[in-house]
């Protein structure tokens, strides 16, 4: 897969959120302004400058980079940390399709982007993954950083998964998902939009479905803190690396129970989703009575998309041989509800 964005930085210790965001458009390459450029030229679809240019210096090193990897009609995108009309000035003059602030909010920021790559509009559901991904970037950040978690944004990812549901259109939210190349991210939206569908199936009430849709966008929010090095590992996980990963249902448990402002369902399926109905599953072996059924629900839609996810080192499983291997898992998941899960997944 071409390498669709570049992003050329002064603070790359700083540069993970950024670039985790603009990997919904695809991969994104990172260059440090500090560092020559090593190899050829990819086919860049958007360049991004994020880099103090009130020194000179530091704008000829931009205008340097941007010369070597800057094809005609490829727009480029300069964030100013100072928005003052000089340096607005000095951005045009190195060639800036646009230029915006490098504090804009993520939601705000990927709606620029999005009208830079498709002037002719996007589509309404196009426009609900933008926000639901926004809301995803600022929750994981915060989860990361051990600030309070973003409700009101959360809230707002809910709401966009859910309307995009209501469009019908399972295999459109799937294309775009696929299309991230955070591991994370993708994990997540992929879940969010699977229980969105299921919910919406099982003819769940308005409220029942913003409860189903938090509780996926939130279970996975322990792994903001297992090492990136793990969680993107393309081998084999060592005894050791499993038993961190292993942790982080407990630990989003905690972070959620924490903060207090989460339903008691929404925390404990952060806790209990990898649990089975047979007793085998994690961190507490707990048996079917004791697993409730949103939770059963989490867990159907968190092992079909880890099956269907896409990596550049593993090809994705087709729907219907996910499906089979639900299938095949027998007393672990519920029967039932796995039966619904069908009609959402193999009709997508």
């Amino acid at each position: 897969m071409p390498i669709a964005v570049l992003l050329i930085t002064d603070r790359l210790e700083q540069s993970e959120k950024l670039e985790r965001l603009l990997s919904m458009w695809g991969p994104c390459d990172v260059v440090d302004l500090r560092r020559p450029l090593d190899g050829g030229v990819a086919p860049y679809r958007l360049l991004i400058s994020d880099v103090d240019l009130s020194s000179r210096i530091a704008v000829e090193a931009v205008r340097d980079r941007l010369a070597k990897v800057r094809r005609k009609g490829t727009p480029y995108l300069c964030l100013l940390r100072d928005h003052s009309p000089r340096l607005k000035i000095q951005a045009n003059a190195i060639g800036a399709s646009a230029v915006l602030p490098a504090d804009l909010s993520a939601k705000s920021l990927l709606d620029e982007i999005g009208r830079i790559l498709n002037p002719e509009g996007q589509a309404p559901i196009q426009q609900r993954f933008v926000a639901a991904s926004a809301a995803m970037a600022d929750l994981l950040s915060a989860a990361t950083e051990g600030r309070p978690l973003p409700v009101a944004a959360i809230e707002g990812s809910v709401e966009a998964i859910n309307r995009a549901a209501d469009d019908r259109d399972l295999g459109a939210w799937l294309d775009m998902v696929w299309n991230h190349d955070d591991a994370t991210y993708q994990h997540c939206l992929l879940v969010a939009g699977l229980a969105a569908a299921f919910a919406r199936a099982l003819g769940f009430p308005e409220k029942a479905r913003k409860l189903v849709t938090s509780a996926a966008v939130l279970h996975d929010i322990g792994k903001a803190r297992v090492p990136l090095a793990i969680l993107h590992k393309r081998g084999k996980l060592t005894a050791e690396e499993f038993a961190i990963v292993r942790e982080h249902p407990q630990i989003g448990y905690e972070m959620l129970l924490r903060q207090g402002a989460f339903p008691h369902e929404v925390v404990e399926a952060a806790r209990s989703h990898h649990e089975y109905l047979d007793g085998s599953g994690y961190p507490r072996g707990l048996q079917a009575d004791d697993i409730s059924d949103l939770v059963r629900m989490i867990t159907i839609c968190d092992i079909y998309a880890a099956l269907i996810e896409r990596r550049s080192y593993k090809a994705p499983m087709e729907p219907e041989e996910a499906y089979a291997v639900l299938v095949g898992m027998g007393a672990k998941l519920d029967a039932d509800l796995l039966r619904v899960f069908s009609s959402v997944v193999l009709t997508a």
